[in-house]
C-alpha cells in the first residue's frame, strides 16, 4: 500500500513537472524583432559613420517593443559600383536575431567593389546586357566590318588548338552545369514555396521561402551565408524575375537546384 501511494505521489510531480515544461517551451519567445526602413537619402560612402546607415531604421518585436538600439550594420555588398546593399540586424531581449536589407546608392568615386554572390541579386553568373548565351561578348557593328579574312583565319586555328587542348582535360574538368564530382553528402535544400515576394529597393528574405536547410558538418549559418542566385533580379524595377536558388558546404558539395520566381513589388 505505501509502495502504491509512492507511486501515486511520483506520478503526480512527473505531471506538473511536465506542465510546467510545456508552459516554460510555449511561452518562450520565438519571434525575431521586424527591420522597417523610413525613407532615408544617406548614401554610401567607404568608411562612413554606420550611425548614417542606420538613419530612419527602426526594429520592433512583439513582446520587447521597440528594439532599434540593438540595430547593427551586419555587413556591406556592392553590386555595380553604383549601388551597395546593407544588411542590418536588431536583436530582442531573448536573443531572436531580426535581418533586412536595403540597397543605398553609392557616393560618386566610392569604390564599392562588386560583390553579386553576397547579395543574391546578381551572382555574376548570369549573362550581361552584352553577352550572348554562349557567354561570348558581342562586338559593334563597326568592329565587325572592320575584321579581315587573316584575322578570321588566324580565330579559327586559335579556336582549333583551343579545343585540342580543351578535349584533354574535359575529364577532370568540372562543368559550369554542376555536374562535377561531390567529395561528400551534398546539402539539403528544401524549399515551402516557389515564390518570393520583395519591395523595390529591398534584398529578399531568403529565409521566409526556406523549409529546411542542414548538412553534415555545416550549420544554417554556413549553408545561408553560401547561398548562390543564378538568374538576374531588379531591385529597382518592380516585375517578376526567374532565378535559381542553392546553396554550398565547406566541402564544396551543392545542394539540389530550385527554381522559384523572386517578386518586386
Amino acid at each position: 500500500m505505501e509502495i502504491k501511494k509512492l507511486a501515486i505521489g511520483i506520478g503526480i510531480v512527473d505531471a506538473v513537472l511536465l506542465v510546467v515544461c510545456l508552459f516554460l517551451y510555449l511561452g518562450k519567445d520565438r519571434t525575431p524583432p521586424v527591420i522597417s526602413f523610413g525613407d532615408s537619402t544617406a548614401v554610401y560612402e567607404d568608411g562612413m559613420d554606420e550611425s548614417l546607415l542606420l538613419q530612419e531604421v527602426a526594429a520592433t518585436d512583439d513582446r520587447d517593443g521597440d528594439v532599434s538600439n540593438s540595430l547593427m550594420v551586419e555587413k556591406v555588398a556592392g553590386t555595380n559600383g553604383k549601388e551597395v546593399i546593407v544588411t542590418f540586424v536588431a536583436l530582442d531581449q531573448s536573443n531572436n536575431v531580426g535581418k533586412a536589407s536595403k540597397v543605398f546608392a553609392v557616393a560618386s568615386g566610392s569604390a564599392a567593389a562588386p560583390d553579386g554572390e553576397d547579395m543574391l541579386a546578381d551572382d555574376g553568373n548570369g549573362m550581361s546586357q552584352n553577352e550572348t548565351e554562349s557567354g561570348t561578348v558581342m562586338g559593334d557593328d563597326s568592329a565587325e566590318d572592320n575584321s579581315s579574312e587573316d584575322g578570321g583565319a588566324a580565330d579559327n586555328r586559335d579556336a582549333k588548338d583551343t579545343q585540342q587542348d580543351g578535349n584533354a582535360g574535359d575529364e577532370n574538368r568540372e562543368d559550369g552545369d554542376g555536374n562535377e564530382e561531390q567529395s561528400g553528402p551534398a546539402p539539403v535544400l528544401v524549399m515551402n514555396s516557389d515564390e518570393i515576394i520583395t519591395k523595390k529597393g529591398t534584398a529578399p528574405n531568403w529565409n521566409t521561402v526556406i523549409e529546411t536547410m542542414s548538412d553534415d558538418k555545416d550549420d544554417y549559418n554556413t549553408l545561408y551565408n553560401n547561398l548562390k542566385l543564378e538568374g538576374h533580379v531588379d531591385l529597382s524595377r518592380p516585375g517578376e524575375y526567374p532565378v535559381t536558388l542553392y546553396t554550398v558546404d565547406s566541402d564544396g558539395n551543392r545542394s539540389e537546384m530550385r527554381e522559384l520566381v523572386v517578386k518586386v513589388e
